[in-house]
Order: structure tokens, then sequence, then C-alpha cells
């Protein structure tokens, strides 16, 4: 199963950053992929943004309701302040059109997270990508 149709299908998800020297955790619903790499939508006045700034290593971790399934994303994020990147998450997310009027608006911002590992544990199969070692 693809990683982005697998984080639509829980509905929300837990991104992890760093703060400082300790975890903080937040829950997000809007993702979309684009160019290959996950896109998550935040505003430029929240702890989210200027933890990845910060540091940008991250974690993503999802259960899809009334099952066993979940997956755990590392990778490193980064504030991407793209105009047509945002308007296809706009596109893509178009609830996010309740908080931010248009691409142009100066407070939206995308984290563009690289996934270095994943890992998708299903009843039928776990996915390690890229592989690793057991």
């Amino acid at each position: 199963m693809e990683t982005i149709e697998f984080l639509k299908a829980c509905g929300a998800f837990m991104l992890l950053t760093v703060d400082g020297d300790r975890p903080a955790g937040r829950p997000f619903g809007a993702v979309a992929e684009i160019d290959g790499d996950l896109y998550l939508s935040t505003d430029a006045h929240k702890a989210v943004y200027r933890q990845i700034v910060g540091n940008g290593n991250v974690q993503i971790v999802a259960l899809k309701s009334g099952t066993r399934d979940w997956i755990r994303i590392d990778g490193v994020a980064s504030i991407c302040g793209s105009l047509e990147k945002k308007a296809a998450m706009l596109k893509d997310c178009p609830n996010l059109l309740k908080y931010y009027s248009s691409a142009e608006d100066p407070s939206f911002c995308l984290i563009c997270v690289k996934a270095i590992r994943r890992e998708l544990h299903t009843a039928a199969v776990v996915e390690y990508f890229p592989s690793v070692s057991a």
C-alpha cells in the first residue's frame, strides 16, 4: 500500500518533531504527495514551524481506525513556501481553504517531508522502505 493512501485512510496522524531536547507531537490530517515527497500544511506562527526550522528530524505515526494496521515514517522536514506547491496542496486538501484564503496567504506554509525510512504493518504484510535488517 502506498504511504499517502494509508495516511489519508487514517484520517489523522501524529507528526513528531524535536523541541530543544525533548520530543513534541501533534495531530495532522491534511497530507498530499507532491513530486514524490509528503507535504503537510502549517501556519508560520506555530511552534511546529519553529521546531522544523531548528531541527528537521521528524517522525510520522498513524494507526488505521478499527484495525491494528499502522505506519511509521522517519524523515527530514523543511519548510516550503512554493506558491505552486501550496496551490497543489489547497487543490488536494480543499478543507484548508477554511484557514487560508489562497496559496499567497503569508501565514500558510508547507512542511516537506523527505522520507528516509517507512515501516508499514498490516494484517497481511510488514513492509520496510528502504530495506532494513531485522
